[in-house]
């Protein structure tokens, strides 16, 4: 029942009909901090990517944009591992992936496709995005690499759809509002399968 009621919960969440409480919803005036995620092909679960990432630079090295970084490993001040920022600079989603096809420790793996990429999921904050003051804007959709597969229109408002957002972060580089009114969560920090974030999820 908890996880019927917690799925009601998340789509009322999404459309800006739920409560719009200090634990899941970020507030106009308290910008949320830059959260640095995994490139593409990143083992799960986390852990495992932490252990596995030698700060090596290869990925970083081969990617086009100059997404990937490094940065001080949460686990270990003296270890770099490979980071994104897609706030800043996106993730484009290469055919080839060539980030996880370059790693040489296994930290990356290719996922087979673009598509299957699973970077996080971006979430909309309806106390911020313009269309939920009634203005129109659609941005977002139309830089989305998989428009209407990982992020739709609905009633005029944007909605993502967990099961198909890579976490490119593309949305969120582009949106026009400051503070941004679409951010991607990490995947280390959604429920596994509903890939939405934890906090929203089943109690327990």
């Amino acid at each position: 029942m908890s996880r019927a009621l917690s799925r009601k919960d998340f789509f009322r969440q999404l459309l800006g009909m739920g409560r719009q409480d200090d634990r899941r919803i970020r507030t106009a005036t308290s910008p949320r901090p830059p959260v640095l995620l995994r490139p593409p092909g990143a083992i799960q679960p986390d852990e495992r990517y932490l252990a596995a990432c030698t700060g090596c630079n290869a990925c970083a090295e081969v990617c086009p944009k100059g997404a990937i970084r490094l940065d001080v490993s949460p686990l270990d001040q003296q270890r770099r591992i490979a980071v994104l920022e897609v706030g800043r600079t996106p993730c484009v989603l290469c055919t080839a992936v060539p980030c996880a096809a370059a790693c040489p420790a296994g930290a990356l793996i290719h996922p087979g496709s673009p598509r299957l990429v699973r970077i996080g999921v971006a979430q909309v904050d309806p106390r911020l995005c313009r269309t939920f003051r009634g203005e129109g804007c659609d941005v977002c959709v139309r830089v989305c690499p998989y428009p209407d597969e990982a992020i739709r229109m609905i009633g005029h408002r944007p909605v993502v759809m967990p099961a198909a957002c890579t976490g490119c972060g593309l949305c969120e580089a582009a949106c026009p509002e400051r503070p941004v009114a679409i951010v991607v969560y990490p995947e280390r920090d959604l429920v596994p399968g509903l890939r939405i974030p934890r906090a929203w999820g089943p109690a327990g």
